[in-house]
């Protein structure tokens, strides 16, 4: 689920293959710009900032394969100051609140593409759809297009979005994983390292490693802050970490019980042993 911006041919031809490369969470094609669509385009980009952020590839033809949109080829003759223009000065006055845009050109076999590139937003975007702007929307990406959000997600997201912001936090110090700082420091942890480690296919959990040993799959709803530090990526969760010397689990939970009881059960055995063997003597 992680996005990479498309800022120039390398990048368009290490990700769109022509004949191959379908549209998806991440990239929209449009083989022509017309001012008229204004509000068509706004959805498109406030989609990708309610999502995981995505590029809308302006100059780009598409056919249908399977019921999906694949890149077929190039549109010649594309006006880039016109869809500049265009775009900061009609359609992102549309979307509320601002979202983070880039426009970016460059050729691909001769022909000019353009990249309207959208990041992620923390807050939640509406697209106006009257002159009187008393009617919104608030659309959202998946990998067959853009949908609408219904009265329940939007109520979610504007109260609670904490989730999402860690999610960004990370995918932004962390978009392939590495090396962390945790605190609290985590009960019985000596010298360790620690490791996040992106999930495929799940957006609300990532995998701490500990020296690459042992892991945890931990909630984002248990990470309370993520930073950048002098040291390096931060994160200070809300549930303690403890590390017995054959797993991980959270200070409070069922298994840590369970081996702090045997380790207890264990000393007080070998503390009788040795006040036994020490009578006998």
């Amino acid at each position: 689920m992680l996005y990479y911006p498309i800022k120039n041919q390398p990048d368009f031809e290490s990700l769109i293959h022509i004949g191959e490369t379908s549209e998806c969470i991440h990239w929209d094609y449009k083989q022509a710009f017309n001012s008229k669509d204004s509000e068509a385009i706004a959805i498109d980009l406030a989609a990708f900032a309610n999502t995981y952020g995505g590029t809308l590839l302006i100059g780009v033809a598409e056919k249908k394969e399977n019921g999906l949109k694949v890149a077929s080829g190039f549109v010649p003759n594309i006006d880039v100051e016109e869809i500049k223009k265009h775009v900061f000065t009609n359609i992102l006055d549309l979307i509320s609140p601002k979202i983070d845009v880039k426009v970016v050109q460059f050729d691909v076999s001769d022909n000019v593409v353009v990249a309207i590139n959208v990041e992620p937003s923390v807050n939640l975007v509406s697209v106006c759809l009257d002159k009187d702007r008393r009617s919104f929307c608030f659309p959202w990406r998946t990998e067959y297009g853009n949908q609408y959000m219904p009265f329940e997600e939007v109520e979610k997201r504007m109260v609670d979005n904490k989730t999402r912001i860690i999610y960004l936090k990370l995918q932004k110090y962390l978009p392939s994983g590495g090396k962390v700082n945790l605190y609290p420091y985590p009960r019985g942890n000596y010298r360790s390292e620690w490791f996040v480690e992106w999930i495929n296919g799940f957006e609300d959990e990532v995998r701490l490693e500990q020296n690459r040993l042992r892991s945890i799959v931990v909630p984002l709803s248990f990470i309370d802050e993520v930073w950048k530090g002098h040291e390096g990526v931060c994160m200070k969760m809300n549930m303690r970490l403890y590390c017995s010397p054959s797993f991980i689990d959270f200070e409070n939970s069922e298994k840590v019980a369970i081996y702090e009881v045997a380790v207890r059960n264990a000393i007080e055995t070998q503390n009788f042993l040795d006040a036994a063997h020490k009578k006998i003597k």
